[in-house]
């Protein structure tokens, strides 16, 4: 009897242990949490100003919108007429947000954004989308915006110092080194664009390419269609058109390969539905963005017919206020800001939020065509 009488007390001592020593783990658990929030709420002040275009927070040198789409060692590079990597650059579809007075106030309105759409973006967690345009403006608030979502980012671009200083934002904001991938490519380059799938799967094993959006685009001021430049027709062409019908097969035949449940989201903008006053060459301009929304509708329909799982979107932008606005749209700063002070202008987080309700619809449901615009832009 002492004996069992004995036993049963060093139990009760050894449970007893084992309860304070799960209570110190759950407190550590709870210690690391509220350690990890407010990193990334301060992560996300931080990494604010960097996806703004501040220059305390991304390396100097300017925005992408100032180099040329092709690395061929052209004339153009440095070019102030042109954008790289973003989707629209036309005065009514421009993507870069830099140096915005009127940005939205809230520093973490990203985060807030994920932490409330998590739920509806549950299936696309550990999930890969490829952003193309990824290195400034629309396609860097995407980036910022699915990495928060838990979506593993392939995020693809031809500057790799700015990609470098993404990736440096993205972690800053406490997403896992391991979910989010850079890659320099010139999508105008078909044998560059057909590595991107073997990329991803050596990236994440067991993984492909799950989501694209193509975001990268140009502009050309010199492409009038009376005395333009020929070469700029066919820089825009390549780049709005081709490489993104190119980046678009590779991705979907990927899709295909694993019988995955894919998404296709063009960002088109605004100068695919309208011809917008502005400097000449905007006419070819806006040929390749209306091109890019009827081969949306093309590859919809094609998916359908070859019974692809595929859901297709298009977003189409209005006016985005950026460095290459004032360049492009009126070649004087201050007129472009006197257009800007009219009424408050998209800011690139707006687009990324269009991108995350694409989506987050149910599996039944595709979003076709999205159209947002400031609510004061008539045109």
């Amino acid at each position: 009897e002492e004996e069992e009488k004995e036993g049963e007390e060093k139990e009760e001592e050894k449970g007893e242990q084992e309860e304070e020593v799960e209570q110190e783990d759950e407190e550590e658990q709870e210690d690391v949490k509220e350690k990890r929030n407010k990193n990334k709420l301060k992560g996300g002040e931080e990494g604010s100003a960097a996806a703004r275009g501040d220059p305390k927070a991304a390396p100097s040198g300017g925005s992408e919108d100032e180099e040329s789409e092709n690395d061929s060692g052209d004339n153009n590079t440095n070019n102030p007429d042109e954008s790289e990597n973003d989707a629209d650059d036309n005065p009514e579809d421009s993507d870069d947000n830099t140096n915005n007075p009127d940005e939205d106030s809230d520093p973490n309105s990203l985060i807030n954004l994920a932490i409330s759409m998590a739920p509806s973006l549950h299936r696309w967690r550990d999930q890969v989308a490829l952003v193309t345009g990824a290195s400034s403006g629309i396609g860097w608030a995407i980036c910022e915006a699915l990495s928060l979502c838990g979506v593993y980012v392939m995020a693809v671009a031809r500057r790799k110092e700015r990609l470098e200083a993404l990736q440096t934002h993205i972690h800053s904001l406490g997403v896992a080194p391991s979910a989010f991938l850079p890659v320099v490519c010139d999508i105008t380059k078909e044998n560059e664009v057909a590595t991107l799938p073997r990329i991803a799967a050596r990236r994440w094993p067991g993984h492909g390419i799950d989501a694209v959006i193509n975001n990268a685009g140009l502009a050309r001021s010199d492409a009038g269609l009376l005395d333009g430049n020929i070469g700029s027709w066919i820089e825009m062409l390549s780049t709005n058109v081709l490489g993104t019908c190119m980046t678009t097969r590779v991705a979907v035949q990927d899709m295909r390969r694993r019988n995955a449940y894919g998404h296709v989201i063009n960002i088109v903008g605004l100068s695919a539905h309208r011809i917008p006053d502005g400097p000449q060459g905007g006419g070819f301009y806006c040929a390749t963005k209306t091109a890019l929304r009827v081969i949306t509708e093309g590859l919809r329909q094609e998916a359908r017919g070859a019974g692809i799982p595929l859901r297709v979107s298009a977003i189409s932008p209005g006016m985005v206020e950026t460095e290459f606005f004032e360049v492009r749209a009126f070649g004087d700063a201050e007129a472009a800001r006197q257009a800007t002070s009219q009424f408050k202008c998209l800011d690139p987080k707006d687009v990324a939020r269009a991108v995350l309700w694409c989506l987050s619809a149910p599996p039944h449901m595709e979003v076709n065509e999205v159209v947002v615009r400031p609510i004061e832009q008539l045109l």
